[in-house]
């Protein structure tokens, strides 16, 4: 009997999606209460909002490129009918062991079927796909690592700053998001870069280092999202490089409104 692998795989991940839920990693897609689409991720306790993902060229076998992570919405979160995409909003940066850089020659290809941008030194043009027939909308766009000029380095660490939108007409953009994307780095350097994206980016619009979800308050979430991330650098409020007892300390200290 002859088996179209692709296929084989596809229906294999297709059923893993129905039965677990959410991949980990992925980009989930929501619409709160305001209207506003909302970023959250799959984490040890569950789902926790979060505006900074990781992604490793290479992890579906070719090098400097990846489909990871996807994009998800369960059914009914967005209308049949509209779409939904990404704009990017910065050029393409470079992780320098204590902050970003623009990037010189590097250039981050975003591509689905026939439509693709590319995100280069200045911001690009996104795209938007179709919301699916139940509302729902999952999505792995290919991202792809190229030169325009010299050649790329043995390794490094590309960060891109992003919005989610929708076409309906009623729905309003996602606050900022920022992928960080691997290039043959060490995993502790990769999540260095994750915690700093984190901590300078993604938070900020707040003057509170614990509200890690950006919404002005430190609650629940933002407990989950410490203790999600217990152990690694993603969130580590202090500064030391390890989410431990004194970030919980640190976000204990800080619960509630922000002021």
């Amino acid at each position: 009997m002859h088996f179209n692998i692709p296929f084989v795989l596809f229906t294999l991940n297709l059923l893993a999606l129905n039965a677990h839920g959410h991949h980990a990693g992925d980009v989930i897609l929501a619409v709160n209460d305001a209207a506003t689409i909302t970023t959250s991720t799959v984490a040890a306790t569950g789902v926790v909002t979060a505006r900074v993902f990781g992604a490793t060229f290479g992890d579906t076998g070719v090098s400097r490129f990846t489909t990871n992570p996807g994009f998800e919405a369960v059914s009914a979160t967005f209308s049949v009918g509209s779409r939904v995409g990404f704009a990017p909003l910065s050029g393409l940066q470079r992780w320098t062991g204590a902050g970003v850089e623009p990037v010189i020659d590097e250039r981050l290809e975003v591509k689905y079927l026939t439509l693709q941008t590319i995100i280069g030194v200045t911001p690009a043009v996104g795209f938007d796909l179709a919301v699916q027939s139940n509302g729902g909308w999952h999505r792995h766009l290919n991202f792809r690592l190229f030169t325009a000029g010299a050649k790329l380095p043995a390794s490094a660490l590309y960060i891109v700053e992003l919005e989610m939108y929708s076409t309906d007409g009623f729905t309003l953009p996602s606050a900022p998001m920022w992928m960080v994307f691997n290039d043959g780095a060490s995993v502790a350097e990769h999540d260095a870069a994750i915690a700093w994206v984190t901590t300078h980016l993604a938070r900020s619009g707040s003057n509170c280092i614990a509200d890690l979800d950006g919404n002005g308050d430190v609650g629940a979430s933002d407990l989950a999202a410490v203790l999600g991330a217990w152990g690694t650098a993603s969130g580590d409020l202090t500064e030391d490089g390890a989410t431990d007892a004194s970030d919980l300390s640190a976000l204990l200290a800080n619960w509630g409104p922000c002021t």
